[in-house]
């Protein structure tokens, strides 16, 4: 049988292939609510990889591997693969997930929040959370989403989370999580150290917090409607109204500064709002370099260039990527993907980018401004470990109805930062990562930590105070030693590689209580 390295990649092309179909349609219905043919494409994908020969060729390939890259594409494959070959029964239950999965999404995409009777777009509902001095209506704007809750509940999303928990036993897991952290190359026990290592921090940004509260809001305490409200009022630039069909040139030159021709990038934007479509922000990574597709919702003010240059920033990592390499890039860690979108993201509130929206007073102002916004936004960063162990928790805790869901999210509030119940339901069907890329989020927050990873690697390496110094060099190193070789290590051996230290949450736990003290 042929095992050479040829053969290995041309599975890899194959599948990319079929990927591809299946991205598009999934684009087409993000953007349009259409459906040309999901299931089928999904189909498809799971015959190709229910292909005896290819799995045959695959373990053979990674029994008797020819060097240590082509052991790391068998296992890649392999990965994929396996569910396919342990029985039919498990092969069904793949498919039958993803159909209520692309249902549920479906909900999630075409639902509508309403504010007093009156139906609200997402824009305009994050308008009323960040501008709106009215905090009544700010609290009615984000209760509105919880309206989303039953009919998801009402669609299967008990269902689903039953399925994962029989698939992770099907492949031998202990519990989804377990299984969702193994096929990520994480440690299945990431998040066990998580509550006590995060209850270091919770002083010092609970401190934070509650002084910026009283200062803009008059409250001693911040509650989940204060929140964007509160960054607006800290940096009122955030929702400046800028021309957004003019939103390319600064970000296309931010990313030239750094050595990145988006302009030569085959990157697709569809920005504004409409009905049926989806109201999140996503980037469709449809084939490497060759075809990337973004998704937003953007209202006309400066803070929507957050996820703009966030998802410029996939797009970018897509077209960084060697299209040659298809098995590798299969093997590129979430976390990696995340925190280089992150670190793009991040430039909305720094002056190589905002400095061409404001000058004189204003551009003074606006480093005041920003500055007081990034501790701000270290006080809160942590407070996303409440939401990936309430992630975890619909997957390890078995919760058998919407009730317990809903005290599940009390629960993992209280028990982490000390907050009681702000409402009598709380809000968590909207966060659409519960239902189309569960065991996720945490790619977020270790993306921040990457971020600051590399950050603080490249300063401390070039001796400098500030990466505009030597931006083009910077991308370079982005391009070298961490885009490239991003899909031959696992993520934890990658940021070791990079960094010198093991991967660990009290990296971000020791920065925070040191920017914000005791």
């Amino acid at each position: 049988m042929d095992t050479s390295p040829s053969e290995l990649d041309r599975i890899g092309r194959e599948l990319s292939g079929k990927r591809r179909d299946y991205g598009r349609l999934n684009w087409t219905k993000y953007t349009t609510g259409f459906d040309f043919g999901i299931d089928e494409a999904y189909a498809g994908i799971v015959e190709f990889l229910r292909d005896e020969i290819r799995w045959n060729t695959i373990q053979e390939a990674a029994d008797n591997p020819s060097d240590p890259l082509e052991a790391r594409k068998a296992e890649i494959l392999r990965k994929a693969f396996r569910p396919f070959h342990l029985s039919q029964e498990m092969t069904t239950l793949a498919s039958e997930m993803q159909k209520l999965t692309s249902r549920l999404s479906a909900v999630l995409n075409t639902h509508r929040f309403k504010v007093d009777g009156v139906e609200k777009s997402g824009p305009e509902i994050g308008r009323i959370l960040s501008e709106s001095s009215d905090r009544e209506l700010r609290r009615k704007a984000f209760l509105s989403r919880t309206s989303v809750a039953e009919p998801l509940i009402e669609n299967g999303f008990m269902d689903l989370l039953h399925m994962r928990r029989e698939y992770a036993e099907g492949m031998g897991r202990e519990n989804f999580v377990s299984h969702s952290l193994e096929e990520q190359e994480l440690d299945p026990r990431l998040f066990d150290s998580w509550p006590a290592e995060v209850k270091r921090a919770v002083p010092a940004m609970m401190n934070t917090r509650a002084a910026f509260a009283e200062e803009y809001t008059g409250a001693g305490e911040v509650t989940p409607w204060d929140e964007a409200y509160i960054a607006s009022a800290i940096a009122p630039q955030l929702h400046q109204e800028v021309d957004m069909s003019g939103f390319l040139d600064p970000i296309a030159d931010l990313f030239q500064m750094f050595g990145f021709d988006i302009r030569s990038m085959n990157i697709t934007y569809d920005i504004f709002p409409r009905k049926h479509k989806s109201e999140w922000g996503y980037n469709f990574p449809i084939e490497t370099g060759a075809d990337s597709r973004i998704l937003a919702n953007v209202s006309n003010r400066f803070n929507e260039f957050r996820v703009l240059l966030h998802e410029t920033g996939h797009g970018v990592h897509s077209f960084t990527s060697s299209p040659d390499e298809a098995v590798l890039n299969m093997g590129i860690s979430g976390i990696t993907s995340e925190g280089i979108a992150n670190l793009f993201g991040s430039f909305r509130t720094r002056e190589v980018f905002y400095g061409r929206f404001f000058s004189g007073e204003d551009l003074k102002k606006a480093r005041i401004s920003f500055g007081r916004l990034d501790k701000w936004a270290r006080a809160s960063q942590l407070l996303n470990v409440g939401r990936i162990l309430f992630d975890a928790g619909l997957h390890t805790g078995n919760p058998t109805s919407l009730k317990e869901i809903e005290d599940m999210r009390w629960r993992t509030e209280k028990e982490l930062f000390g907050t009681p119940p702000y409402a009598d339901r709380p809000v968590w069907a909207n966060t659409i990562h519960h239902t189309t890329h569960p065991v996720y989020l945490h790619n977020y927050l270790l993306g921040d930590l990457m971020c600051d990873m590399l950050e603080t690697v490249f300063l401390k390496r070039e001796g400098i105070g500030d990466l505009t110094e030597k931006a083009g060099e910077f991308g370079e190193f982005l391009r070298e030693e961490v885009i490239a070789p991003s899909g031959r290590y696992t993520f934890p051996e990658l940021f070791r590689r990079i960094s010198g230290e093991d991967l660990s949450l009290s990296l971000l736990v020791n920065r925070t209580v040191e920017e914000l003290g005791d």
